[in-house]
């Protein structure tokens, strides 16, 4: 199974260093563990964060409340994406909270 990189880390297996954006091939079962842990993601979720940002411009109403719902309906992978493409870092321990934190202060 093919996976991205989200997050930068050495597989413990291998001993090979994978950086964000490579693309790794992996069993079910590694996938799902290095998914868990945030490291990797899909290919087809990758592409999920593009999605939210049309939502984003088509909610300009309220700017109160366009700034605040966006993060609370986005997963914490997608939170962290949002971070990482606006040139945030966005920490793989941090809650879904401190997520929304911080793609609030960018």
């Amino acid at each position: 199974m093919k996976a991205t990189v989200t997050y930068p880390y050495r597989d413990r297996e291998t001993l090979e260093v994978h950086r964000t954006g490579d693309e790794v091939e992996l069993t079910a079962e590694r996938f799902a563990e290095l998914s868990a842990a945030g490291y990797v993601d899909a290919p087809e979720q990758a592409g999920e964060p593009a999605e939210p940002a049309p939502e984003k411009a088509a909610q300009p109403e309220g700017p109160a409340q366009a700034e605040h719902e966006p993060p609370r309906e986005m997963t914490a992978a997608q939170l962290r994406a949002e971070i990482e493409a606006r040139g945030g870092f966005a920490p793989k321990k941090a809650t879904k909270a401190q997520l929304a934190e911080l793609l609030e202060q960018l």
